[in-house]
């Protein structure tokens, strides 16, 4: 795990490093003009939220989404916006973490006026101001890394989210921070199945598993599924599941939540296992006004 760790942490510097400074700087004058996502916490308590990655489990599932709309906090990883949008459903709020200016793709043709957008301070600068919706700023909590350590320090008033290897680990750390419970995953596979490396629908559509299994190096390894089978993961998602292990363990000692995977399918087996289904008939019974709630915050 921590050789893993140091890899991910090594590649994902020498790769990023320079464009984290150079978009910061630019991000700046937004920062101090726009609220942190300090303002959202504890403003969900003890209501039902759903985490959504686009995974290719989530194909299977996302049909049941439409009757949590409206009565769950429903938090989605950039790149699943499109493929919610496309099956009807309106997430609440969209979890940014890449800093590069191919995110803008994963909002094409988006009206983003009633959808909250939670970027860092690394954020690609253009989202900003082409994000129609509220928008809140969060620092990453990285404090062996100087200059996330050094942006946070000067920025804390914020709010930290940490980055344990993937957006969906940003997402899940906004819900519980939130105070919402119970949590569900959906589209959080983690891995690769043999066919389809993402869901249906969104900007990787059609990009297949062999397309990642065929890159050269060391960074494929192989992980054991709810089923006990042997999927092959990417070095940075086996990172990220070992992280959900550590954070389940570690948060959920004084702040007992309950948290379920509902993808039915990938790596993630240190959680409950559920339906999505089943989630939502047992949690997602009153309509929430997630919008008044977020506006306040931004106040």
């Amino acid at each position: 795990m921590v050789e893993n760790l140091n890899e991910v942490k090594s590649a994902t510097l020498a790769f990023l490093g320079r464009i984290w400074e150079e978009n910061y700087l630019k991000n700046r004058n937004n920062i101090r003009r726009t609220p942190g996502v300090k303002n959202l916490f504890d403003r969900f308590k003890n209501l039902p939220s759903i985490v959504v990655g686009a995974g290719p489990s989530l194909d299977r599932n996302i049909k049941y989404m439409q009757y949590a709309s409206g009565k769950a906090v429903i938090i989605a990883c950039d790149t699943a916006l499109k493929i919610l949008k496309q099956n009807g459903v309106k997430p609440d709020i969209v979890i940014n973490l890449d800093p590069q200016s191919n995110v803008v793709n994963f909002f094409e043709e988006i009206d983003t006026r009633e959808i909250t957008l939670v970027a860092p301070t690394i954020a690609y600068p253009p989202l900003r101001e082409a994000w129609k919706g509220h928008f809140f700023f969060y620092n990453k909590n990285a404090p062996d890394i100087p200059l996330l350590a050094g942006i946070a320090h000067e920025h804390r008033e914020l709010g930290l989210l940490t980055p344990g290897g993937s957006v969906l680990s940003v997402a899940f750390d906004l819900a519980f921070k939130m105070g919402a419970d119970p949590i569900a995953f959906i589209g959080q596979d983690l891995s690769y199945s043999a066919d389809n490396a993402y869901a249906s629908g969104g900007h990787y559509t059609g990009y297949k598993s062999e397309q990642i299994f065929d890159i050269g190096g060391d960074n494929i390894v192989e992980a054991a599924d709810l089923f006990g089978r042997k999927l092959k993961t990417q070095k940075s998602m086996f990172v990220t599941n070992e992280w959900f292990k550590w954070a389940f363990e570690r948060w959920n000692g004084d702040k007992k939540r309950t948290i379920y995977n509902c993808s039915e399918a990938g790596i993630l087996t240190s959680c409950e296992q559920s339906t999505l289904s089943d989630f939502v008939s047992s949690y997602c019974r009153k309509k929430l006004n997630v919008a008044w709630t977020i506006k306040k915050a931004c106040k």
